[in-house]
């Protein structure tokens, strides 16, 4: 290893930590099944923490062996066993911008419809615009697996990648593009420090802290052979710097470390490539005269606009510049094809002089470096040792799967030629299986105002609302109302045009049609069955926004401020009825650690902290109401709370909506002028009410 290990607790690793065993599994196949096989012997705990997980997640493609053969089924099946572990899974709490990718209400999948031993939370606990984007896995702290290999649907497949092979097919009979990933199972030591990131990781999302499971068990899979023995393995993270939680840069500190170290060659598979940092090291090695070979490997192209703007258009202008700085003739980057079709590479992985091993979750990308939560892990080996052999052996495998050969024909290749770049080239044949190399077309625009799109760290407004009042309820605050207010907006907008310019035109005369709504808004019964809705909906977690919003566009800007805030507070009553009928034991179950989390802001102040948490709630209407019943927080609190807390609201949400209504009805630059004054002074209340609220909360905590 040299003089010095690369890898250094507390400078650019979280912890060094020793592995008995470790294997690499190339594709998601060998995963899912090694997956499987392991969970099945778990003892006591099984972590699960992931960017997108599924329930119905195939578990390899061989399924002629004992079921079940699904994740969530599994799960469900060694749980419920008499001796069977506690299962813990945490999926990314995603916007609405990944809804359509996703599995709907996850929490069915894993929470009601499994055993009481299998719990699934989600986890929102991130700035505005980043994720939770670790996967690892880890049993009984005895086993971990950890790599890029998301546990969702439109991942599996082998490494043969066949073009139109019928089993690669999502649940809904959909068909997907091959796909190559790579992950580590590992053993011993680091597995239970990996099992320590993912606790901290679900203290983060739910406020509850998890003991380490007792010692004991073997879920290593007899089957799986390992490639390493007895070595050392650090693991680096990634944290923004958030809620009270300073950032953690392991991840970009660490490939920093590692590319300056390199001295031969740097091999990289990557889903991205626009990690300025990361860019910039590997220029200073490509100008240094004696500096390593660079191959990378990444995809061909986008999947959808969002990330053809955000990623694609700056990796071209990146790849562009790398060739430019090549003057030694030491970089070359490829795609793998099979004939004419591509695939896709979704590995975050590399292998530096034959003898590093770098893989995991981050990509290289500027948000893995500073603003996602990541989980990589590194393993280096003395140049010439049996160990570094197997880190060269796992770099052959993988040329071998991109080239249609195998590993030995690729070692026999690196022995003749005089570069990794040169045994590439001898072995590439593009009527098969090969690397085809990657030309993108840099952008001529300015690439500065796409930047936002792939920050390194919190954005500056929501960094700064966070250093000035602590707490999750303002973060969902902020991004709930932008996201909201967004959708409210579209909404709004789409109805005037089709109410003006579209199909609606031609369904209703607007005279008509407010004659008709003069008549309900008249009609005690409509008013009795509005107030209805709200106390139904209030039971059954429909969004009281949207309620409310109907409201104001019913009754208008006056009277729907009446009824709509009794309706919210009749609503608000049913649930704390319910919760107190439901008690706390009723309600754990339902909302894990969030129970525990919004009784301890419940308890604080009363009046005070319910007026709070209506506000910038922490929790759905719902639930809040449910969990001040199954508190036993003063009902008188209860109702003062709820109404100064969401009287404001109510207020403008409705006036808002309702003058909406009027202009829809019968628009005139009078109305239209009463909107725009309404929108300007919510605005400016909505900012009067967040600086003095943030004024006497930093006064309240002692903080500045």
């Amino acid at each position: 290893m040299g003089d010095r290990a690369i890898a250094v607790e507390g400078e650019n690793c979280f912890r060094v930590a020793a592995a008995d065993r470790a294997a690499f599994l190339i594709d998601s196949d060998a995963y899912y099944r090694a997956l499987k096989a392991a969970v099945r012997r778990a003892r006591r705990s099984i972590f699960i923490i992931g960017w997108d997980v599924h329930s119905r997640t195939p578990l390899g493609f061989d399924r002629s062996g004992p079921g079940p053969h699904f994740l969530a089924a599994l799960l469900d099946n060694v749980a419920s066993a008499p001796d069977g572990p506690t299962v813990y899974v945490l999926n990314w709490d995603s916007p609405l911008l990944y809804a359509v990718d996703r599995q709907w209400v996850p929490t069915l999948a894993f929470d009601w419809f499994t055993c009481n031993k299998v719990r699934f939370a989600l986890d929102a606990s991130y700035p505005v615009g980043g994720s939770q984007h670790q996967k690892i896995v880890i049993i009984d702290d005895a086993m971990a697996f950890v790599g890029g290999i998301d546990l969702t649907y439109n991942r599996l497949d082998d490494q043969r990648h066949a073009k139109d092979d019928p089993r690669r097919r999502n649940p809904d009979g959909t068909t997907y593009e091959p796909q190559h990933d790579v992950q580590a199972a590992l053993e011993g030591d680091v597995a239970a420090t990996l099992g320590a990131v993912a606790r901290e990781r679900w203290y983060r999302a739910t406020g509850e802290r998890l003991p380490p499971p007792d010692p004991g068990g073997d879920p290593w899979p007899p089957e799986l052979d390992p490639a390493l023995n007895d070595v050392e393995v650090a693991v680096a993270r990634t944290y923004p710097s958030w809620k009270g939680f300073a950032a953690v840069r392991e991840v970009e500190r660490l490939y920093l470390d590692v590319i300056a170290a390199a001295r031969h060659t740097i091999y990289l598979e990557n889903q991205y490539l626009t990690a300025e940092r990361i860019l910039a090291a590997l220029l200073d090695r490509l100008d240094a005269p004696d500096g390593p070979e660079i191959v990378m490997v990444l995809p061909h192209g986008a999947h959808g606009w969002l990330e053809e703007v955000a990623i694609v258009r700056r990796q071209a202008a990146a790849i562009d510049r790398l060739r430019q700085a090549d003057a030694h003739g030491r970089f070359a980057v490829f795609s793998p094809h099979d004939n004419d079709s591509s695939i896709h590479v979704h590995a975050k992985l590399m292998i530096v002089d034959d003898r590093i091993i770098r893989l995991g979750s981050a990509n290289l990308a500027n948000r893995s470096m500073g603003l996602d939560s990541e989980c990589d892990i590194h393993i280096e080996t003395a140049a010439g040792s049996e160990q570094a052999a197997a880190a060269a052996h796992l770099c052959h495998r993988l040329l071998a799967e991109h080239l249609g050969t195998d590993a030995d024909t690729v070692a026999a290749a690196r022995r003749e030629q005089p570069s990794l770049i040169a045994a590439i080239e001898l072995l590439n044949d593009e009527s098969g299986r090969h690397l085809a190399p990657l030309r993108p077309a840099p952008p001529q625009a300015d690439l500065a105002d796409t930047k936002w799109l792939d920050p390194d760290q919190p954005i500056e407004m929501e960094r700064m609302a966070d250093e000035m009042a602590s707490g999750s309820g303002d973060r969902r605050s902020l991004r709930g109302t932008l996201l909201r207010l967004a959708i409210v907006v579209a909404l709004l907008l789409s109805l005037a045009a089709a109410w003006r310019w579209g199909p609606l035109s031609e369904l209703a005369d607007p005279a008509a049609l407010e004659a008709q709504l003069s008549r309900l808004r008249g009609d005690w019964m409509v008013t009795l069955a509005v107030l209805a809705a709200f106390v139904v909906g209030g039971l059954v977690m429909f969004p009281v926004t949207i309620l409310i919003l109907a409201t104001g566009l019913l009754y208008g800007p006056i009277s729907g401020v009446a009824v709509a805030l009794g309706g919210a507070m009749a609503g608000a009553v049913a649930g704390y009825g319910a919760g107190v009928l439901l008690g706390r034991h009723g309600l754990r179950r339902l909302l894990r650690g969030r129970l525990d989390r919004i009784s301890r802001q419940l308890a604080r102040r009363g009046v005070l902290s319910m007026t709070l948490i209506r506000m910038l709630p922490i929790a759905p209407f719902t639930v809040i109401n449910m969990v001040a019943g199954a508190s036993h927080l003063r009902f008188r609190d209860f109702l003062l709370g709820s109404l100064y807390g969401m009287a404001p609201g109510i207020v403008a949400i409705t006036v808002f909506a309702g003058q909406v209504g009027e202009v829809l009805r019968a628009p005139s630059p009078a109305k239209l002028a009463i909107l725009a004054g309404i929108v300007a002074v919510i605005t400016l209340a909505g900012i009067w009410a967040w600086r003095r609220l943030v004024a006497w909360r930093a006064a309240d905590t002692g903080t500045d």
